[in-house]
């Protein structure tokens, strides 16, 4: 069934934004204003960009394919700076990001402190990614299971725009709503959420043992 948007010239997007995407009506939640809080209230997306440099040591460079269903899964080696090959976001332990192209994929993540090896690594991630950092102390890792529900999926779905590679813009993330009952147990969904990524990490550590075991075994 078609799905029909009117909008009058004087609330098109600006600058007169004709895309029909924009105003497809799925991606809004029918929520009750008083019930619920935009992302963009508890969080800022952060654009801090790194290029390619002699002065970096050692950094650690996720790529999209890197982050699925709340982990970062790959275990990759650092690189020095001149290797990062284009312009990077960096991210620190706390945040939470979540590729825009391709929603489908669930590329989404909490950033961990044992992503990394040793502090002095720098983390590094594409500029596909938009990197969410808390505005004040409290946790957001309960984020993740926020952003990959069923109904913020199909919003974000909803939300993409673009013919060859579709993505969906920053205020479409930013004023997805949060349910109030959501946010007052973020400390212990956040706490689930810290502690089922530390198991994924012990399941790592362990596997990796292994791995060193049948290496030495066969030399």
């Amino acid at each position: 069934m078609a799905l029909i948007s009117i909008k009058s010239r004087s609330r098109l997007a600006s600058p007169v934004i004709l895309a029909p995407e924009r105003y497809d009506p799925r991606r809004k939640l029918d929520t009750k204003e008083d019930e619920v809080i935009e992302l963009g209230e508890i969080v800022i997306s952060v654009r801090k960009m790194v290029q390619p440099s002699t002065d970096i040591e050692e950094c650690l460079v996720l790529d999209t394919s890197d982050v699925r269903e709340g982990i970062v899964i790959a275990r990759k080696r650092p690189v020095v700076g001149t290797e990062i090959g284009s312009a990077k976001k960096e991210i620190i332990p706390g945040d939470v990001i979540i590729s825009r192209l391709r929603p489908y994929l669930r590329q989404v993540a909490f950033v961990d402190q044992e992503i990394s090896n040793t502090q002095n690594t720098r983390i590094l991630c594409s500029t596909e990614f938009f990197v969410l950092r808390a505005i004040d102390d409290l946790p957001i890792a309960f984020l993740v299971p926020f952003l990959l529900s069923r109904k913020i999926q199909e919003v974000l779905k909803a939300s993409q725009e673009g013919g060859h590679h579709p993505r969906f813009i920053e205020s479409a993330l930013l004023t997805l709503p949060i349910p109030k009952k959501l946010l007052s147990q973020r400390t212990t969904i956040s706490e689930v959420v810290k502690n089922s990524i530390q198991m994924y990490r012990a399941s790592e550590r362990a596997i990796a043992d292994m791995v060193e075991k049948s290496d030495d075994a066969l030399s």
